[in-house]
């Protein structure tokens, strides 16, 4: 199995740089229904031996698969809110005008110590964990289109797993349309139904789901 995360298209909304709290939750809203800058040199891609499209239910997210890949049939692409983006809120319902910057920094605090944010940090590794089991009972190749910071919890949790290798180029921020490859050292056996601790030791899923459940 292959995995290639791909970041979605800049968003068409430009952001101010200061907001009282209602107006910082109103920008974050709006960023949600924004759509994409249209990208006229982005020629129609072709998903080689990619077997799926995973998109968000996030329209950024949409859009980027429209434009991208705009001749894959219906039926190959699957929308699903565990690909959304870790959402974002202002620390005090009460503040002031405040930078943006100061947002952004003390909501993902919060979402780090598990308070005061929408979803806290536990419950997003919880998401992404979803995904990844829902990925391997597929055991398709698959294009995932998503969200920079939910790309990043995504990433440490295929790391976790240990048998995941993960190619990028950058390594610090992702960029708007960067492509993230992730590929199984360790494919699934086949035929066992991840049964594999009694069928086939030397499948990982079988392992780690026989962990799971305490065999």
């Amino acid at each position: 199995m292959k995995i290639l995360l791909i970041r979605h298209g800049e968003v068409a909304m430009k952001w101010e740089k200061r907001y009282t709290a209602e107006e910082y939750n109103e920008a974050c809203e709006r960023y949600d229904m924004a759509d994409i800058n249209f990208l006229p040199d982005l020629k129609p891609q072709d998903t080689g031996d990619y077997e799926r499209i995973y998109v968000s239910t996030l329209k950024r997210s949409a859009q980027t698969r429209q434009q991208m890949f705009p001749n894959v049939p219906e039926e190959m692409v699957i929308q699903t809110p565990l690909l959304n983006e870790v959402p974002m809120k202002a620390f005090d319902s009460s503040a002031k005008i405040r930078p943006r910057w100061l947002y952004d920094l003390r909501g993902r605090v919060q979402w780090w110590i598990g308070g005061g944010q929408t979803e806290s940090c536990a419950q997003t590794r919880a998401r992404a964990d979803a995904l990844i089991d829902l990925l391997e009972e597929k055991n398709e190749n698959a294009i995932l289109i998503t969200h920079g910071f939910f790309m990043g919890v995504l990433i440490s949790r295929f790391k976790k797993r240990k048998r995941y290798e993960v190619y990028r180029g950058s390594t610090f921020v992702i960029r708007p349309l960067e492509k993230i490859k992730i590929i199984d050292r360790q494919p699934h056996c086949g035929g066992c139904h991840h049964n594999c601790l009694l069928k086939n030791a030397g499948c990982m899923i079988g392992q780690d789901k026989a962990r799971r459940e305490g065999i």
